[in-house]
């Protein structure tokens, strides 16, 4: 790309800085064709990153979450990179426990964390949420991820935070999208 510097990060994924950083992504909804480049993104994050995620020292991203995920693509999105197509975020809304409900779940790759690629992510599901009439979002977060923690309070709505153990128990009772 023309007048952009690339920058090679240590697992070897080019990433984009200057214009591509800010708008050099795009987000759409998953498809059956993102299971590869999903699991090579999974592969690029640090453990940190993927125990941010999943609260345990994963090593291979769970088949169930994936299963979950490729069951209803419309409630999952990816953000990809435009400079090489490598999907670099994953973000989903699961079946919560009760109708209107559903769990929030964000993934970024490291290279990319920081760049407003989940608040853009989150956005996206949060009409997703209003289309389908979810009214509730649900997340659980290790209470020393402070990027979560700085991104879920932007979501509009009721905030409830609930600590059980190391977990922060996040819920947020959406706003209606015309409500002021």
């Amino acid at each position: 790309m023309a007048g952009q510097a690339v920058e090679q990060t240590m697992a070897g994924h080019p990433r984009c800085t200057g214009q591509a950083a800010a708008g050099g992504i795009s987000v759409r909804h998953v498809t059956g064709s993102d299971a590869r480049a999903i699991a090579s993104m999974w592969e690029r994050c640090a453990l940190a990153t993927r125990i941010a995620r999943f609260h345990a020292p994963v090593r291979n991203i769970p088949a169930s979450y994936l299963t979950a995920v490729f069951a209803d693509p419309s409630a999952s999105v990816v953000a990809a990179c435009q400079h090489c197509g490598a999907v670099v975020a994953l973000a989903s809304l699961l079946p919560g426990a009760s109708q209107g409900c559903a769990e929030l779940g964000v993934l970024v790759e490291d290279a990319w964390q920081r760049a407003g690629i989940g608040r853009r992510l989150v956005a996206h599901l949060i009409a997703t949420a209003h289309a389908r009439g979810i009214t509730v979002l649900t997340a659980s977060v290790l209470a020393g991820n402070a990027k979560a923690a700085d991104l879920l309070p932007q979501i509009r709505g009721e905030l409830s935070l609930t600590f059980d153990g190391p977990v922060l128990k996040v819920q947020v009772r959406l706003v209606s999208p015309g409500h002021p």
